[in-house]
């Protein structure tokens, strides 16, 4: 029983697998280095592509018919609630600016305390 060979179906089955991997590898190679080949993939990529622009137009339409935005119009959307987000930046800041210019110039520039008011003496009348 030394001579006993060792017969693993697991192994068969690997080899299977790699030897039939490497035929079609092959083949594939072989087939896609044809020029026919080159020209068929053009051909399929142009129906696809005409294809996807048909359905952008017929979902732009439909989106239209039941009033609902289309990906343009959120985009168009969101462009023009960035550019409102910006102006108001520029608006706060200016009134921010504005703000500061006027505490400034209402401070004494010298460095001296602010001028003190007159105590209130006046009392309300009774009546």
């Amino acid at each position: 029983m030394a001579n006993e060979v060792n017969m693993d179906p697991l192994a068969l089955w690997r080899d299977w697998v790699a030897n039939s991997e490497r035929q079609w590898n092959s083949f594939l190679n072989n087939a896609m280095a044809t020029d026919e080949f080159s020209q068929t993939m053009g051909r399929m990529m142009d129906v696809y592509l005409n294809v996807q622009k048909q359905m952008n137009e017929v979902m732009g339409r439909y989106l239209q018919l039941i009033n609902v935005p289309t990906r343009n119009d959120i985009l168009a959307v969101g462009e023009r609630l960035s550019q409102i987000e910006e102006r108001l930046i520029s608006i706060e800041d200016g009134v921010k600016a504005a703000g500061r210019a006027a505490a400034t110039a209402a401070a004494p520039t010298n460095g001296a305390a602010p001028a003190a008011r007159p105590a209130r003496t006046r009392k309300p009348a009774k009546s």
